[in-house]
């Protein structure tokens, strides 16, 4: 009897093993299948268009000038506005705070190089305001019912060049709430963006937008996820690593600071390359299968000019400012201010 036990036993430890394999391989398509493209690669063909924000980016890319710069960390500060269809708070679009902390703390670690031993550290980090424009204790989320938006609802929120995708409104819909600009960069949670995307967030050049900041879906506001740093990169002046890529073309390399991604260490591919690319044979080319800014599974690297470029960025436009506030500190001459810690 006790033999028989012994073959009944090891088999369900077989047969249990194989189940948490299957569960693992299902649970790993699921987190790759919930990183939704971003809307970017739609409006920034109008951008390229703009003869300011070509002007713009053109004296970031060739920059020589001291106005960079010298600080080690860049810190951002930031605002979530949750634009809930009026549930409770950690249910639906109503994503609870430790959600969000997680998601920002992702997104932080993407761009610190700590959960890789590949690209380079960014040195620019976000962290949630402690502070409102005001001066009042805050923990860095906004919670609004959005529901009464026209079209809100049941198509989510429009964007620039979403011809033809019906949605709310951009503008009115982030103005719903919408902290000053100099004062933190803002991060609007949605239910979903017209088209099905994922997010998308504008370049801080070629003019100052009442619509600046990050759009992201609910979905894909979680730690696990890099969607959040994706954007974070675009709201910081990268393009996607495919940039160029016109119905699976390879994109124009020829004068890499001016096509493409415009960063010459990100070598051009096309939207799908994800294990090898024809555009680029050489080692580099990993360089952009496996970045942030590409839509590949295995992303979760930066690279040198895309540092550069982002802190140039930083240093030379609207996002200036943002070095300079409180918003995550207090004013320095007020001691009577507690600040809040969101790190959980």
């Amino acid at each position: 009897m006790q033999a028989i036990k012994t073959i009944v036993t090891k088999q369900c430890l077989r047969f249990c093993k194989l189940l948490f394999v299957c569960f693992s391989l299902i649970q790993t398509h699921r987190i790759f299948a919930q990183e939704y493209n971003c809307a970017n690669e739609i409006f920034q063909s109008i951008q390229l268009k703009d003869t300011a924000f070509i002007r713009q980016l053109t004296a970031i890319s060739n920059n020589t000038s001291n106005n960079k710069p010298t600080a080690s960390i860049l810190e951002i500060p930031i605002v979530v506005h949750v634009l809930h269809l009026g549930e409770p708070i950690g249910t639906g679009s109503n994503i609870a705070d430790q959600v969000i902390y997680d998601a920002v703390k992702g997104a932080n670690e993407r761009w610190r190089k700590l959960n890789t031993t590949e690209g380079v550290d960014m040195e620019v980090q976000f962290c949630l305001a402690q502070f409102d424009p005001e001066g009042n204790p805050v923990n860095g989320i906004v919670r609004k019912d959005a529901s009464g938006i026209p079209n809100y609802s049941q198509y989510g929120i429009s964007y620039i060049g979403a011809f033809g995708e019906p949605g709310s409104d951009e503008i009115a819909t982030k103005n719903f709430s919408n902290w000053p600009h100099n004062y933190v960069y803002n991060l609007w949670v949605v239910n979903k963006i017209a088209g099905n995307w994922g997010g998308y967030a504008f370049f801080p050049v070629g003019g100052e937008y009442s619509t600046d900041g990050v759009v992201i879906i609910a979905n894909s506001m979680k730690y696990i996820y890099s969607t959040l740093a994706h954007e974070l990169g675009h709201g910081m002046s990268l393009f996607h690593t495919f940039q160029g890529d016109d119905g699976g073309n390879c994109p124009a390399n020829d004068l890499c600071f001016i096509q493409g991604d415009w960063i010459c260490d990100t070598p051009p591919h096309r939207q799908s390359d994800c294990n090898n690319s024809s555009c680029n044979n050489s080692p580099d080319s990993l360089y952009s299968m496996k970045n942030i800014m590409s839509y590949c599974n295995a992303r979760g690297m930066f690279t040198q000019g895309q540092k550069d470029r982002v802190r140039t960025s930083i240093f030379n436009t609207s996002r200036k400012q943002l070095l300079f506030s409180h918003a995550c500190i207090g004013m320095a001459t007020d001691i009577s201010r507690t600040v809040k810690t969101n790190d959980p």
